[in-house]
């Protein structure tokens, strides 16, 4: 079926390469490799090129020095190996690996192929090291991987720096040309069209100027030679070859003005090219084109007219594949084909980086899409968050730089439920993706936090920025599906949350009262925040229910253990309780509201009085308020321009301190 899902590698490990210490990842069919400059993502392709890419030679296998893990002391003095293994799946459907690579089986459920690069050391007599590299398949090392295997299973890999409009022109590199070759051409039909392209090209010679020329020259050559036998000079039109006729076909763009490649943009360039690759890499089990004598000849097998419902018959006698064909037509017309027309193609896995150079947002967004529905197994690489925001969750393997070398995580394992699932991806691409691009994340429950924690961050002489942590506003506090990817990712995180302090007032029913102020003399009473922090931990596996202390501020420990830092009310009454007798602090709020809100003289006295008095949750209804035009959000944009120190609550400053670390930790 020409949607079925080829082969792919499953797994890799990596040893001792360059920026990979040690790593063992799970791949899936589709991956976006993302990380930050130098962390390693070229060299990831690079290790299975070493493997899979047959442009390769035994030089460019044959490694140096260099090319080990920098934690490693004169690595080649002390007989240290660097290893690459890649497993494969979902070749079952492939005849030609399964039988070119049966030795490479290492597993039958599922099946499994693998393939290990060793460059490694061989001991001299001298006790010195001399270095040799093997590629072998399965667990045997003496049946070599070769470049005759290359042909059924490669890897193609389109580089980040790339001219596309040279490879689309190069006779020999060009997908057109590629895809060409796919085809059954009739040798006999190309002949005769370059005898009638000759005949046509000569006319040229029969034009008076160039008939004058060719004179002129005999002449001047003449002079210089004197009488030579068989030096006369002769004009011809280019020969015309039936083997190279095709090469002569050029790309042209545009409808009614068509335009050759040269003179288009290169950001359509580079869809054009892409485009074309994936074309030439598709499964063509199922031909789209069928000659006469060919269809007639698999009409003689087709029991069930499947070929007579997929063709239609053109003009030229031909027969050109239908769109639109259902799932279950698509399906018996690939087995029939299998048995019947078996191609003789490998398998390529393809590897784009930087798929988004010279591309608009949106394009940029459209390639990737096309990339994702082709049925050929990717491993692309990115920098663009207008890529990886419609990225599926499944697809992202996030590299970062630790003190042991690159860390290396997929989300191939990612396990949410629907609802989780839609929150995180359409927080993801309203976003653009910044929670794959922090060396730390802060996640918080509002708008208002996102406008302030920064501001408190450069207060507390720990800016955000220079350490590459972002404030991610999940805009609820549904924490669990971010918790879950960032902890996937490894990406090191903080949860920044309410407490929601409340007092029961109806033990019987368990009723409750919130936005109250603590009281020492409450009896029952409890924290929202804590309680849903506390389930949230126990859903993720981080502690068990009994883990859970009775008392409410070891409960608090124990979750800031964890990294989540839960206040006493909202963030807003928070910061007021904290500028709690600090006069300057207080004036800076009630100047605040006094610019935004759109109430009269009385209200903004009522909003200092209240201030003063302890009576925040007043103060915080008059911010909230519809009639006043302020909003906890616009009210927090302006405030977190005028801050102090003195604003900022503990839990707060705690979580930046513990984010500054965890990133530093790394």
């Amino acid at each position: 079926m020409k949607n079925l899902m080829g082969p792919h590698i499953s797994n890799i490990v990596i040893k001792n390469f360059r920026n990979f210490k040690e790593v063992d990842v799970s791949f899936s069919h589709k991956q976006m490799i993302i990380g930050e400059n130098n962390v390693g993502k070229t060299n990831l392709i690079k290790a299975i090129q070493l493997i899979l890419d047959p442009k390769l030679s035994d030089e460019d296998r044959f490694l140096s020095e260099s090319d080990f893990h920098d934690s490693l002391d004169r690595p080649m003095e002390t007989g240290e190996e660097i290893e690459i293994i890649i497993e494969i799946k979902g070749f079952e459907h492939n005849q030609n690996i399964l039988s070119i690579l049966s030795d490479a089986t290492v597993s039958d459920e599922p099946p499994t192929l693998r393939l290990t690069y060793r460059f490694y050391p061989i001991t001299r007599a001298d006790g010195t090291y001399d270095y040799q590299y093997t590629i072998y398949q399965g667990e045997n090392q003496e049946v070599e991987f070769t470049h005759l295997h290359r042909k059924y299973l490669q890897l193609k890999v389109i580089n980040a720096i790339r001219d596309v409009e040279s490879e689309i022109k190069n006779t020999r590199r060009s997908p057109v040309n590629q895809l060409l070759k796919q085809y059954q051409i009739d040798k006999e039909e190309l002949r005769e069209i370059a005898e009638k392209l000759k005949e046509k090209s000569n006319e040229v010679l029969t034009i008076g100027e160039i008939e004058d020329l060719e004179r002129n020259i005999n002449m001047r050559f003449s002079k210089v030679l004197g009488v030579q036998p068989d030096t006369t000079v002769s004009l011809e039109t280019v020969d015309i070859d039936p083997n190279r006729i095709l090469n002569t076909l050029k790309l042209m763009i545009g409808d009614t003005k068509q335009r050759p490649t040269s003179e288009t943009s290169l950001g359509l360039n580079n869809i054009l090219y892409i485009s074309l690759i994936l074309l030439s890499l598709e499964d063509k089990t199922i031909p789209t084109f069928i000659r006469k004598e060919k269809y007639d000849e698999l009409r003689e097998h087709d029991a069930e007219q499947i070929i007579l419902k997929a063709y239609d018959k053109y003009e030229n006698g031909n027969y050109y594949l239908k769109y639109g064909l259902t799932d279950e037509i698509l399906t018996k017309l690939y087995t029939f084909m299998d048995e019947y027309n078996p191609v003789s193609e490998g398998f390529t896995i393809l590897a784009i980086e930087e798929p988004e150079a010279h591309l608009h947002p949106t394009l940029q967004r459209i390639i990737y899409k096309d990339v994702m529905n082709s049925n050929t197994s990717v491993l692309m690489t990115t920098h663009s968050p207008y890529i990886t925001s419609v990225a599926p969750l499944e697809s992202i393997v996030h590299l970062g730089a630790s003190k042991n070398g690159t860390n290396v995580n997929t989300t191939a394992s990612l396990e949410l439920t629907n609802g989780e699932k839609r929150d995180l991806e359409r927080f993801i691409d309203v976003k653009r993706g910044e929670i794959y691009f922090g060396k730390g994340i802060l996640l918080v429950e509002g708008i208002a936090e996102e406008y302030m924690i920064p501001s408190f961050a450069d207060l507390l002489q720990k800016p955000l920025d220079l350490k590459g942590i972002v404030t991610c506003n999940v805009n609820s506090t549904n924490f669990k599906p971010f918790v879950k990817f960032l902890d996937l990712l490894g990406i090191p995180y903080v949860v920044i949350t309410d407490g929601d302090y409340y007092t029961i007032i109806d033990k019987k029913s368990g009723e409750r009262k919130y936005h109250t102020m603590i009281d020492e003399l409450d009896d029952d009473y409890g924290y929202l925040g804590l309680e849903l922090i506390g389930k949230l931990l126990i859903e993720l596996g981080k502690i068990e229910s009994n883990d859970i202390p009775e008392d409410l501020t070891d409960q608090d420990s124990l979750f800031n253990h964890h990294g989540f830092y839960i206040g006493d009310y909202t963030m807003e009454v928070d910061i007021f309780e904290t500028c709690k007798k600090k006069k300057v602090a207080q004036e800076i709020i009630c100047s605040v509201f006094e610019e935004l809100t759109s109430g009269g003289t009385q209200q903004k006295k009522n909003f200092k009085i209240e201030l003063g008095n302890g009576d925040y949750f007043s103060c915080l209804r008059k911010i909230e308020s519809s009639g006043n035009g302020i909003g906890k959000g616009r009210f927090a944009q302006r405030l977190s321009s005028l801050c102090t120190i003195d604003h900022i609550p503990d839990y707060i400053k705690n979580a930046i301190v513990d984010i500054y670390n965890k990133v530093d930790e790394v």
